[in-house]
């Protein structure tokens, strides 16, 4: 049986529909309210069957990060959590243990053309998700003003209702990224700003890349779905 938490991840998915340019929209999207919680991954890898990464290097989850907040347990092959990040986001899954996670929720990671239309609300000259008000620490979890993640759902949400599009932790997207912006080989499209980097990163239009292979501590995921 499907995990509760699980129903409740995708049940409170919002419905969207990304403009494509001023006079179209794009097919209609649902996008998940949170970033994909400690909690709900691990419910996540546990029905997935998820083995134990192994001891000098991973797949999927990088156990080797001694911030990474998930756990196997070698004798029962079951996936746990760091109770005080319960219901933090996820951090430390690479791109393809993200897109593994949003495939078993039945969805996918977002595109960058659809993860900006989301954060402006098809609002192409918006700066930020809250608006064109300088980032602080009231409105986004960023800069090391709190040293690490927070608790999904303690900034304002936007006028979606979706929270941490801005800081807390970076989204992984589908997308390569181009090597006209930048891009390296094997470079994947980051979005959303985090807690350890600057506020010129919490801005819509920022985009920065990682290698696909690395989980990182400032790097989650929010699934969407095709509606």
């Amino acid at each position: 049986m499907r995990n509760p938490l699980v129903h409740a991840y995708i049940d409170n998915a919002v419905r969207f529909r990304p403009r494509t340019s001023r006079q179209a929209y794009g097919p209609p999207l649902r996008v998940a309210t949170t970033l994909l919680t400690c909690e709900t991954a691990v419910a996540l890898l546990n029905e997935i069957g998820l083995p134990p990464e192994g001891e000098l290097a991973y797949r999927y989850v990088n156990v080797h990060n001694p911030r990474c907040p998930l756990v196997c347990e070698p004798r029962t092959r079951r996936w746990t959590c760091v109770p005080a990040q319960r219901l933090h986001p996820v951090s430390g899954i690479n791109w393809a243990g993200a897109k593994l996670l949003a495939q078993q929720l039945g969805g996918r990671l977002p595109l960058c053309a659809e993860w900006e239309a989301v954060a402006s609300n098809n609002e192409p000259t918006r700066l930020y998700p809250w608006g064109d008000l300088d980032p602080t620490p009231a409105l986004a979890n960023f800069d090391e003003h709190m040293g690490g993640t927070s608790a999904v759902g303690s900034f304002p949400a936007t006028d979606l209702g979706l929270y941490d599009l801005a800081g807390n932790l970076s989204e992984w997207c589908e997308d390569r990224l181009d090597e006209q912006a930048g891009g390296l080989p094997g470079e994947r499209v980051i979005k959303g700003g985090a807690w350890s980097k600057g506020p010129h990163h919490l801005r819509i239009a920022a985009v920065r890349g990682k290698w696909a292979r690395l989980g990182t501590t400032t790097i989650g995921i929010r699934p969407v779905w095709d509606d």
